[in-house]
């Protein structure tokens, strides 16, 4: 899918073909978005143009990091965008979005994030196509937002997580944190990476010709130092969680392990009565009264209470540290 965003009467009017063919008419002021992109499209999305072949081809490796080029007036612009994992929803990963552009096209494939385009396109009024270097950096502000609401998602699956870890027993909490943590990974790198175009782009002579684009440049550093900040604070809760809920995990396991050694040991006192009266021998106390079987079933309950709150009781002490 291409679509196709042309400045028409002061609005950008958005144009839909399947494909893009030998036959497609681009107009030279337009901002030409890619959803989907093969070898042969880009080879004649090259030609007509002018951009590097190598450059639009940069959108079929997953692994491409962001980084910054340039080679006879074309502009290439690599970054790192987020992502839903494929493998699971619950995680976050990174993938590319390139940005490509010359004196007479701007070029965006973007093959893996679906909403950046249409959020900028509803929250980010008057975009000029034509105006590359201020939609580069609309493009860049926007992605940086989009930073921001993955790491509010994790934060609230971290609240969830914390709640539920306060009475497990089990690893699957762990084993969450541990995929968010993962998540993090992949946000802190490429937004480290996305910093450091952003500044060779703002060093660049062309990122400093016009003064309209100093506030959003300056918006810009501020969205990304945000989400970068926002990152390493929630690395470092998520770190500190792991640390101390496996030790809460063990703790009430303990304590678990205590409640039923206790239990076991007042079972074991009646258990320990009824076995003296199950001896062979001819003389037992009580042993001809009618009444005395209930007896030595109350003295056994008594005996059984008063040893099991002895032990709840010490281990309570030893719990609180003997206060």
């Amino acid at each position: 899918m291409v679509k196709i965003y042309t400045e028409q009467n002061l609005k950008l009017e958005e144009t839909t073909i399947p494909v893009i063919d030998e036959d497609t008419q681009i107009d030279p002021r337009s901002w030409i978005a890619l959803s989907q992109a093969d070898s042969q499209t880009l080879a004649i999305l090259a030609g007509k143009t002018g951009l590097p072949t190598h450059f639009l081809m940069a959108a079929l490796d997953e692994e491409e990091t962001a980084r910054l080029d340039t080679e006879d007036g074309s502009v290439l612009v690599v970054l790192d965008a987020p992502v839903e994992s494929e493998d699971d929803k619950s995680i976050y990963i990174t993938k590319p979005f390139i940005i490509t552009y010359n004196d007479t096209c701007f070029v965006t494939i973007n093959q893996y994030n679906e909403f950046l385009i249409p959020d900028l396109l509803t929250k980010r009024k008057n975009i000029e196509p034509q105006k590359h270097v201020r939609t580069t950096l609309n493009l860049i502000y926007q992605m940086s937002k989009e930073f921001i609401y993955y790491l509010k998602q994790i934060d609230d699956q971290t609240k969830k997580i914390e709640h539920s870890l306060h009475s497990s027993m089990k690893n699957k909490e762990l084993f969450e944190l541990m995929a968010i943590n993962k998540s993090l990974v992949y946000f802190s790198t490429a937004l480290s990476a996305n910093k450091a175009v952003l500044s060779k782009l703002l060093r660049s002579p062309s990122y400093q010709k016009f003064e309209s684009d100093l506030d959003l440049m300056e918006d810009t550093q501020v969205e990304l130092d945000q989400a970068i900040e926002m990152c390493s604070i929630y690395r470092k809760i998520i770190e500190g969680m792991m640390t101390a809920f496996s030790s809460i995990i063990s703790n009430n396991l303990n304590i678990v392990m205590k409640t039923l050694a206790v239990i076991t040991i007042a079972i074991s006192i009646p258990t320990l009565v009824a076995s003296f009266y199950g001896m062979n021998f001819d003389e037992i106390p009580l042993s001809e009264e009618p009444w005395g079987f209930y007896v030595v079933i109350a003295v056994a309950i008594i005996l059984a209470l008063i040893g099991g709150v002895i032990l709840l009781y010490t281990t309570r002490n030893n719990n609180h540290g003997g206060r």
